[in-house]
């Protein structure tokens, strides 16, 4: 009888176990998209889940902008605005390493050398990131959340902050 009932769970058990594992494996698959961690000088990218360091600074300047609007002189913002595209641009066309850098060293000039320090010393994580996504209702693409750039999405919302 135990033999039985031991065969029978593994028959149910086993099927239900390895359906689970593949559903947890295939949504793990079917995250977002986050772009490479590039490093750069200055900027930390080896601490556990590390963002770019052009999305470190967007979040940043959002954070700015949210807690202290000031930080960001207002005559200031539709040049930093427009250097925020150029590099938004560039992540969106999956543009070379060196020409993201480039494009977020001309941000990063913009801003200013007191703000980006203490950027850079907040150490952002995707879980900041992704935080930030869904309180900013940020929508999945047709493509699902396979085919989202976290990236690009933070540039462009830099932006956006930038404009307000």
């Amino acid at each position: 009888m135990k033999y039985r009932t031991f065969q029978l769970l593994r028959k149910t058990l086993f099927p239900v176990a390895l359906a689970g594992t593949l559903a947890l494996a295939t949504a793990g698959c079917m995250g977002p998209t986050m772009g490479p961690v590039v490093s750069d000088a200055g900027w930390n990218t080896s601490y556990e889940d590390a963002l770019s360091p052009h999305t470190q600074l967007a979040l940043g300047v959002m954070q700015a902008l949210k807690d202290d609007p000031d930080t960001v002189p207002s005559g200031s913002r539709p040049e930093i605005a427009r250097h925020w595209q150029k590099l938004a641009n560039l992540i969106e066309s999956k543009a070379l390493p060196a020409d993201i850098n480039r494009a977020r060293l001309e941000v990063e000039h913009a801003l200013g050398d007191n703000l980006v320090t203490k950027i850079k010393a907040e150490q952002t994580t995707r879980g900041d990131l992704m935080g930030f996504m869904m309180s900013s209702g940020v929508r999945i693409p047709k493509g699902g959340m396979a085919s989202l750039n976290p990236d690009h999405v933070a540039a462009t919302k830099a932006v956006e902050a930038l404009n307000k």
